[in-house]
């Protein structure tokens, strides 16, 4: 009885751990953030219609892989992933999106004076928001 009880424990922590979704998150957290300071330098480099032009390129590459990733994980909770990644996963995403309100802030004045820059980059930053919503 003892060495069924033991198979069931081994075999129940081996599918917990099989379960389990850091791995994803934190390969979802690396893509994200690499995608948002390249959105971010190209917007430094170029404030302006082009600059914004250019990160939306640069986004709309990453998009699907960055979508599916985020939907692998979006829902996962509890047991699939740890605290401290899940923690790491909210602080990481936050982050990023302090990333982009500082350089609008930053560029403000050039955004709004290049033509439709300023548009473009608010549908730019809906355009990831609408990517990670839950």
């Amino acid at each position: 009885m003892r060495k069924i009880a033991l198979f069931l424990m081994v075999v129940f922590c081996l599918g917990l751990t099989a379960c389990s979704k850091d791995a994803e998150v934190e390969s979802f957290i690396t893509e994200n953030n690499a995608v948002i300071k390249d959105m971010v330098a190209k917007i430094d480099a170029n404030p302006s219609e082009a600059g914004v032009t250019e990160a939306q390129k640069s986004f709309d590459a990453k998009k699907d892989s960055l979508k599916a990733k985020w939907e692998a994980i979006k829902n996962a909770r509890g047991a699939q992933v740890s605290a401290d990644v899940q923690k790491k996963l909210n602080d990481s995403v936050a982050a990023d999106m302090k990333l982009l309100t500082d350089v609008q802030q930053k560029h403000s004045a050039k955004l709004s004076q290049s033509g439709d820059a300023m548009n473009k980059f608010v549908k730019l930053v809906q355009s990831y928001a609408d990517v990670i919503k839950m």
